[in-house]
């Protein structure tokens, strides 16, 4: 074996040292994220729980729909997730509002988890943000141009300032 071989661990070694290793202090802009993180995965849980006791009883039908449309959770527009909808609700029997709901406490999971680990200083946290945030943005940005509300708009400069802010400033990609 020669020097560089021993001294460079492998890529998969450096990547489980990079995600396990504390990120840097926090500035203002990271706190904001964890705040609107974990803000957004209270909300969603409320949302959720309230569908499942709503759906129920037959409450609040309207208001889903209207809620789907505005959270860019409207599948009748495609067919491939049209069929992947009714795939679910015949193999699990679950309605269109459970589902809905189900959705929604499985977002506000990933989404709490990016605010704790960001809270904790974690990279893995970083990284998860980022991966996670950035896969949406050519969806929301399809949405905004497709049918603008101000909603949709917002969401898609949040995220782009989130994708773009920890992946240079916090240099995700750089070395790894």
């Amino acid at each position: 074996m020669t020097v560089s071989e021993i001294r460079r661990r492998h890529y998969l070694v450096r990547l489980w040292h990079e995600l396990g290793r504390l990120g840097g202090e926090h500035d203002a802009f990271i706190k904001v994220i964890i705040v609107e993180r974990i803000a957004k995965a209270l909300v969603l849980v409320v949302l959720g729980v309230g569908l499942l006791i709503a759906g129920r009883k037959g409450w609040l039908d309207q208001w889903a729909m209207f809620a789907e449309d505005q959270l860019n959770l409207n599948v009748g527009r495609n067919i491939i997730l049209q069929l992947l909808l009714r795939a679910l609700v015949y193999i699990g029997k679950f309605n269109h509002t459970t589902l809905l709901a189900v959705s929604a406490i499985a977002y506000a999971a990933l989404e709490g988890t990016e605010g704790v680990g960001l809270a904790m200083r974690r990279r893995w946290a970083e990284y998860l943000t980022v991966i996670a945030t950035g896969i949406l943005i050519p969806y929301e940005a399809y949405e905004v141009i497709a049918r603008p509300t101000l909603f949709k708009v917002g969401a898609l400069l949040l995220n782009l300032a989130v994708v773009g802010y920890l992946a240079y400033r916090k240099r995700l990609f750089v070395g790894v």
